[in-house]
């Protein structure tokens, strides 16, 4: 079952983002939400404990935020937002590298 979340949430809004953007560090997330830091951190973890976020933590300290899993749904009023986020997240489930066979370099 998909986890549900509002549109005007922290979560929510840290969701669409991510499937909008990327790369995204977490101070991005934060500048581009003007959220305090402390807040987009814990609601990154619970993402991450929920398996809908990947973090990509660098050798310098920057830590990267990916999409780890489609397993979520939005409910809110902003439907001209979702009905991009829901087009975005088909594509990227209907990409796929090119079979072997198929990939000829010289015709």
């Amino acid at each position: 079952m998909p986890h549900i979340f509002d549109t005007s949430s922290l979560e929510g809004k840290i969701l669409l983002l991510v499937v909008e953007v990327y790369p995204l560090t977490l101070k991005d997330i934060s500048n581009y939400l003007n959220t305090s830091a402390k807040k987009v951190d814990i609601s990154i973890k619970t993402l991450a404990r929920k398996g809908l976020i990947g973090l990509e933590p660098l050798p310098d300290g920057t830590t990267y935020v990916t999409l780890a899993s489609g397993d979520f749904t939005f409910k809110g009023k902003e439907t001209e937002q979702m009905k991009r986020v829901q087009e975005k997240m088909k594509k990227r489930q209907e990409w796929h590298l090119p079979d072997d066979d198929n990939n000829v370099m010289y015709g």
